[in-house]
């Protein structure tokens, strides 16, 4: 503005001109040069000139220094989200799994909403993840015992035997040498003796049996009669050589205890059989192959529960040559209902259009419990013509566990803010937490009388910190994803007979996740659906709290021997529970 009066004052001819435009790339000398001839000889144009260049100086520099600072405002915002990521990555691979607050995280969450440093002290037990030698709330509730008892009780838990492991006294008597006082020399009394207890194991072991079968001969002169043999006695073995027990291992060693087929060579090997692995492959596959209609009843029985399904899935890697990486990603699904029960199924992508027959295979009446997989929101045509979600929104469920999940995450990459969302959700799991185990309709008053009015407040939160956050960020995020299920989370309160999120079936797929980790890939999808099918058995059973062994081994048993197919429901783990003995 300065310039432009000056330049009012006094027009400036074409010379000054060219002279602006040498004071502009002028050096500091130069520039006092021009200055100090200006000042001696009384040349205003050429003062106006130098002052112009100098000004025009100033504003490039100006301008570039505004364009270097908003470069060094976006490099340093992408640092931090990359320094998010990094901690991000971090906590998966070296983090606590567990979500539940550290002491530091409770004491930052109290200090942010203004508590002193004294206050911020106090640790409610409730809120905090015990560590190793905390004593329980429950302990602090009735008193602090003494530290013998808490260890003797710890102790206790930690080793458990079960009534059916076998036992075995020894007797140790004192030695004639002994018995005798050595003072007095009478005979001492016995007393009641001291027990020590300890634990031997003994190794599995393969017995190899052979079946010797009497043969009988007519000898009598003029018979006709040819060689005869005694009463047939029933084949034993339901393979070449083995039998149902050597087959249920196979299955509940891999789908129980994640052992893949090749490292059950190398057991099988030190107990002294060696099996070759495509033999034991052929195992698998002709037991699996066996169980699979059994799989399809519990499958079937899953999907038809009359109150809701809940759905998860997980990924699995499957061997094919015809592709160019060797190998192709597949999808194993999870089904949960009401009942113990536990269904898998396998599909070779992840497209909505694979899973469409499963979901519209549930009965119309029971809700559908999910989490924000895209899929389950694609349109299909109905019968008048109309399209509509997957998975009808009036009968979808949300998942409380896959909201919390965001704010804790956003909280522990160092977002404060999301504190009071953990802790709001962290009460209403307290609530569900009085009302487990109680009938429905108590479940449902308790849920209306004190969940949903911390659900309200959570929710109001929700909506005032969006309008003031942006779109990008962890907890803009987590924001993002309660909006946008609340309508779905809020029908879990609706019902005493829903559960507030699907963690039974996040549960259940961890099975396969971890055994995923030891055998990396199956070697086809049809192996990888007769995984499915061994899953959904091994994993009903344990939701039954019965044994894998003997269940197997009588259902194999029985299928082989020519079970009717009218009959087959009879074989589900549940039903035959009914008719044995709990483990």
């Amino acid at each position: 503005m300065i310039v432009e009066h000056l330049a009012r004052i006094s027009s400036l001819s074409s010379a000054r001109l060219v002279l602006l435009e040498a004071c502009v790339t002028a050096s500091s000398d130069e520039l006092r040069s021009k200055v100090e001839s200006g000042l001696a000889s009384g040349d205003v144009a050429s003062l106006l000139a130098v002052f112009e260049g100098l000004f025009a100086q100033q504003t490039e520099l100006r301008a570039q220094c505004d364009e270097l600072l908003a470069q060094r405002d976006d490099l340093k915002s992408e640092l931090e989200w990359k320094d998010l990521r990094i901690k991000a990555m971090q906590r998966v691979i070296f983090g606590r799994s567990s979500e539940r607050l550290s002491k530091e995280d409770l004491r930052q969450l109290v200090l942010m909403y203004g508590a002193t440093e004294e206050e911020a002290a106090v640790d409610d037990p409730s809120l905090v993840a015990r560590e190793p030698g905390d004593v329980e709330p429950e302990e602090q509730d009735r008193g602090a015992p003494d530290k013998a008892c808490v260890k003797k009780r710890r102790a206790a838990k930690r080793m458990q035997i079960a009534d059916s492991v076998e036992r075995k006294t020894i007797e140790t008597p004192v030695p004639e040498g002994e018995r005798a006082c050595m003072h007095c020399g009478i005979e001492m009394t016995a007393i009641e003796p001291r027990e020590h207890r300890w634990l031997d194991f003994v190794p599995a072991k393969f017995i190899e049996c052979m079946e010797r079968r009497e043969v009988l001969v007519c000898k009598t002169p003029g018979c006709r009669c040819d060689a005869t043999t005694a009463e047939r006695a029933e084949l034993r073995a339901v393979e070449p050589r083995v039998t149902a027990s050597v087959l249920a291992h196979l299955v509940e060693s891999k789908c129980d205890d994640a052992l893949p087929i090749h490292r059950q060579c190398d057991q099988f090997a030190r107990l002294g059989v060696q099996f070759p692995p495509s033999t034991l492959y052929g195992h698998w596959a002709y037991v699996t192959d066996l169980l699979q209609p059994v799989a399809d009843a519990v499958f079937g029985t899953v999907l038809d529960d009359e109150v809701y399904v809940a759905i998860d899935d997980t990924g699995l890697d499957v061997l094919d040559p015809s592709r160019e990486s060797g190998k192709f990603r597949a999808h194993l699904w999870c089904f949960c209902g009401t009942t113990p029960l536990v269904a898998y199924r396998l599909t070779e992508t992840w497209e909505a259009d694979e899973i469409e027959p499963w979901i519209n295979g549930i009965r119309p009446t029971a809700a559908i419990q999910v989490d924000d997989y895209a899929g389950y929101s694609a349109l299909y045509p109905n019968g008048d013509g109309s399209e509509s979600p997957l998975v009808p929104p009036g009968r979808r469920l949300g998942c409380m566990m896959h909201v919390r999940r965001r704010f804790h995450e956003a909280m522990k990459l160092g977002d404060r803010r999301a504190g009071f969302a953990v802790e709001q959700i962290r009460r209403l799991y307290e609530i569900e937490a009085e009302v487990r185990g109680k009938p429905p309709d108590e479940r449902l008053r308790v849920r209306q009388t004190k969940s949903v009015p911390v659900l309200d407040v959570f929710d109001k939160w929700v909506d005032d910190y969006r309008a003031k956050l942006g779109i990008s960020g962890h907890l803009a995020d987590a924001l993002r994803y309660a909006h946008g299920q609340r309508s779905y989370i809020r029908r879990c309160f609706s019902d005493g007979r829903f559960e507030i999120d699907n963690g039974r079936v996040e549960r259940a797929i961890r099975e396969p996740a971890l055994g995923r980790k030891n055998f990396l890939f199956t070697g086809s999808f049809a192996a990888g659906q007769r995984l499915a099918a061994a899953y959904t058995l091994v994993q009903s059973c344990r939701a039954l709290d019965i044994s894998t062994r003997d269940y197997l081994i009588d259902v194999i048993e029985k299928i082989a021997g020519g079970w009717p197919a009218r009959r087959l429901a009879e074989l589900m783990p549940q039903r035959w529970k009914d008719v044995r003995p709990v483990r």
